[in-house]
């Protein structure tokens, strides 16, 4: 994503740093679907944050990735911000 190397990676430290476990998506190749790995990450999540770019909604690898969040925060509770 666009997002990336710069406002996530930043967040992905400040998380680490307070002692957050937290997983980032690898960024997948285009016409791949979301894989195992993925898939069990979001599900065994307790917070989903979702980083909305310009470009975000273009991608229907990302849209796979919210439906699946917010299938979690339906299902499970998640929370998701």
């Amino acid at each position: 994503g666009d997002t990336r190397s710069t406002f996530v990676s930043h967040l992905h430290s400040a998380l680490s740093n307070a002692g957050v476990h937290t997983f980032i998506d690898a960024g997948l190749e285009k016409g791949q679907s979301l894989g195992p790995e993925l898939l069990r990450a979001i599900e065994g999540s307790q917070i989903g944050i979702v980083v909305f770019s310009k470009n975000y909604a273009e991608s229907g690898w990302c849209l796979d990735e919210l439906a699946k969040i917010a299938e979690c925060h339906r299902s499970h509770g998640q929370v998701v911000v």
